[in-house]
Parts: structure tokens; sequence; C-alpha cells
């Protein structure tokens, strides 16, 4: 597949493989973009200045998520080929893109009506008047990760055309068919050439540091790892674009507690979000802080629905569960469950390695200073942690510089707010998983989860809008 730029597909001199991590067959070649490529891309949108209104918008929009629900098994094989993602987890990543996308139209039709009133004091000679004008922002630029090959990059790119603003997208090198595909689907709908610019490269650090330091670039919303996030922080400060305005969505270590008087059916069930998209997500449970009291009960109920959840070939319609992204990935994570075995740890299932392809594991009594827990574990592992109390378990939350999401299964309310409250992360769930989301809410972490901006349909819409002031006296 080529890389979008003016509308058209383009090829480069170069191209990269894309390699399907379950048979390591490759599943495309896509372009190695140049200097110039990036350059022109980023200039070429900036000048765009598309001007649509928000109707049109909406229409492309909403034209484009028909089209992606038509095409939902196309997109959710390519998800699997290029990612190693079961088939089961990418039919629900093109389902959740479509609600971006429905949600984003949605975004569109009101983003432009006038907030004037919000501002309006109600001097007594009734001035000076005062008008508050929004309009997009020139140029965004979004890196995404492959974790989620296309929500992600709906995440980014919706938002921007519901706020007029054009954009040039990098999608990580590990997954950017979906992306590329995606661009087709929008261009067909009407996107006006350079509202949307797609550019691939591998490895990706010069790409990124040209599209970053831009002098026409007014903002880059980023979602990966944090020591990514940080360096681009530094590299956009040591370039003049430290006041460019900046999104990081970053990792996440979300600790599932589960207290003394926990449904554990409810918990051992929300424990299987451990291991959801081969535990690959910023708000996979990383940790299960159990009550000693009730831990080996738990652990027998949460054992039997571990050992039934399948694993193997990601195109297979009955697995659960297909490859993380590529074997070093996979060796990463054995390392270090190994390492927290060695620190006294007890192994109940799994650790076991093909490949890419990583068993679910589940693991009792892990030190909750141990690596595999304190580092974001990128992989479908469920460490148990035994507590006393909820005391205990919100210091061990804390522990951890990470602040996206967590959870509590508890029939107490005020032992779930008690828990939200004093943990203070991103996004909390009582008695449901971590990563649960809605499109349009609110998303985003502390710490080392994020710079505090949200993302979520509606606010990432109107983050990518400056805001003017017009007096008149």
């Amino acid at each position: 597949m080529d890389m979008l730029i003016n509308g058209k597909w383009e090829s480069s001199g170069k191209s990269f493989d894309v390699i399907n991590p379950y048979n390591n067959s490759v599943v495309d070649k896509v372009p190695i973009a140049t200097k110039d490529d990036i350059k022109r891309a980023l200039e070429l949108s900036y000048k765009a200045k598309p001007g649509l209104s928000p109707e049109e918008r909406a229409d492309i929009l909403t034209s484009s998520a028909k089209e992606l629900k038509s095409k939902r098994k196309e997109f959710s094989d390519l998800i699997t080929a290029e990612s190693g993602l079961c088939v089961k987890q990418t039919l629900h990543g093109v389902d959740r893109s479509i609600d971006v996308l429905r949600e984003s139209a949605k975004v569109a039709l009101d983003i432009e009506k006038d907030i004037t009133q919000r501002f309006v004091t109600g001097s007594p000679d009734g001035k000076p008047r005062l008008k508050v004008i929004t309009e997009p922002l020139d140029l965004a630029v979004g890196i995404t990760p492959f974790n989620h090959p296309l929500n992600q990059v709906a995440h980014k790119v919706c938002p921007a055309i519901a706020a007029g603003t054009c954009m040039v997208l990098k999608p990580t090198e590990k997954t950017p068919l979906a992306a590329l595909k995606f661009g087709e689907i929008l261009l067909d709908a009407g996107l006006p050439p350079n509202m949307l610019n797609i550019i691939t490269h591998s490895p990706p650090k010069e790409a990124v540091d040209q599209m970053i330091t831009h002098p026409l670039v007014e903002m880059v919303s980023f979602t990966g790892g944090v020591d990514v996030g940080k360096y681009i922080a530094k590299t956009m400060a040591a370039n003049g674009k430290e006041l460019a305005k900046s999104v990081f969505e970053l990792g996440g270590n979300a600790a599932m507690t589960a207290l003394d008087d926990a449904d554990l059916d409810v918990a051992a069930k929300i424990g299987l979000n451990a291991f959801g998209n081969s535990g690959q997500r910023c708000t996979a449970i990383k940790r299960m802080l159990v009550a000693d009291s009730i831990a080996d009960e738990f652990i027998e109920k949460f054992m039997k629905l571990a050992e039934a959840y399948k694993y193997g070939d990601p195109m297979d319609p009955g697995m659960d569960m297909g490859t993380v992204i590529d074997e070093p990935a996979a060796i990463r994570i054995q390392d270090r469950v190994n390492k927290a075995i060695k620190e006294g740890a007890k192994l109940l299932y799994g650790n076991n390695r093909e490949g890419a392809l990583y068993s679910p594991t589940v693991l009792d009594n892990v030190n909750p200073r141990s690596e595999l827990v304190v580092k974001e574990t990128f992989g479908p592992v469920a460490p148990i942690i035994r507590v006393k109390d909820i005391n205990e378990a919100i210091k061990i939350v804390n522990s951890v510089k990470y602040k996206l999401a967590g959870c509590v299964i508890t029939e107490s309310k005020d032992n779930a707010e008690k828990l939200a409250n004093e943990t203070a992360v991103g996004q909390f769930s009582w008695n449901g998983p971590p990563g649960y989301r809605t499109e349009h809410a609110p998303f985003g972490g502390f710490g080392d989860s994020g710079n505090y901006e949200k993302e979520g349909v509606i606010l990432a819409a109107e983050g990518m809008r400056r805001i003017r002031t017009f007096y008149e006296h």
C-alpha cells in the first residue's frame, strides 16, 4: 500500500515490509517516506484551509461510518494480519471505530456553535461587548501505536475532521495498513485533499523528529509508551516547539482491587481483562490486588476462566487471543515473568511462548516491587498481589508513576469512592473493568500516563481549535 499525500497514493524509492506476527509472512510493503515527502505533506496540509461547513464534515464522517461498517470483516482481517490480534478483538476494534466516526459527526455539527454567552458578565451598561471565536488549528500531527491499529487512528483523525483541522498522520511502522485503508474510505467519502495526509516510515525516529519540530506544526497528538512520549516532549522543547500544543496518551499500570466483600464471580470475569487484546491495552489489568481473606477462592474461580481462555491462530474465530506484536515483545514479557518467579512469585498457569505467541499467564504472591508490576508489562499476564485491606491496596496502587485507569470490586460504594479518590487515576470503574470507556467521554491520565490533556471525541475535537476573543467598545 502507498502513503497518502495531496489526495493521491504515492510510493517512494524505498519500502519496508509489514510482517504478520503469527506466521512471519509479509502482509504488504509500504513506502519509507523521504524528508521531502514529509515536508511536502506538512506544508500542503498547512496550506489546505479546506473550509468545510459543519454539515459537510458531518456528512463525510457519517458516510465513512457506513462504508466502514460495510467493510467490517475486510478491515478486521487486515488488522489481524498486521497485528496478530485475534479476530474477536479486531472486529470489536472496527466496531469501536465506527462509533468514533458517528460520535465525531455529532461533534462536527455542534463545535462551531456560538459559546459567547458562557463568558458574558452582564455589565450594567452592556459594554464592553465581546464575541468568543473558535476556529480550527491549521496543522496537527498525529502519531499512533500498534495495539489498536484502527481505533487509535480514528481517535486522532475523526476529531480533527470534526474540528475542521488538517492533520498529517504517522501510524506506527508495525501496523500501518489499517490507517492507510481508513484514509481511502475518508477520501472516497469526500474528504478534501490534504485535510489528511498519511506518511509511513521505518525506523520511526527520523520521521517523528522532522514532524514534531516543523515550524508550521501547531499541535502534536501522540499515543504510545512513556519513554517515547518524554522523548517527543524534550525534542520539541529543544527545537523551539516547547509552547506548541501537545497531547500525550501514554502507558498504564491498571490495578484491579478485589476487597473482602467482592462478588468473586464478577471479580474473576473482570480479571480476564488482563488477557484482552493480548494484554496490549494501556488500560488492561496489570496488577490484581486481592484481599488475603478471599484470595484462595478468587484464584480458584479465576483459574477456571484462565485455563479455558483459548489462544492460537488469530484468524481462527474460536480463539480468544492471538499473538503479541512481535517475538521480541513476547521474550521481554517472559523474561519479566521469569524474574518475578525467581523473586518468589508462584506460577499458576502459562508462561509458554512460541515466537510471538505467548500464553495467558497467572502468578500468585507477586512482590509489588517486582519489575513485572512496577513497569508496564504489555502482555497477557495476571499478577496477583495479596493485600490485607483497602489501605494497603491504595498504597500499592500509588507506588507506581502511572495514573491512567483502575477498578475495584466491592459491595461498598464508600470503599469504591475512597479507592477512586485516593488513587486519582484518569478513569475508574466500580465493579467493572478498568478498560471500559465510551468513545465520546474524556480519556487520559496523569503522571507517566499523560500530560493531563484528554482524548475522547468531544474534548479531542475541542482541543484542535483555537479560541479568540473580540471586544467591541
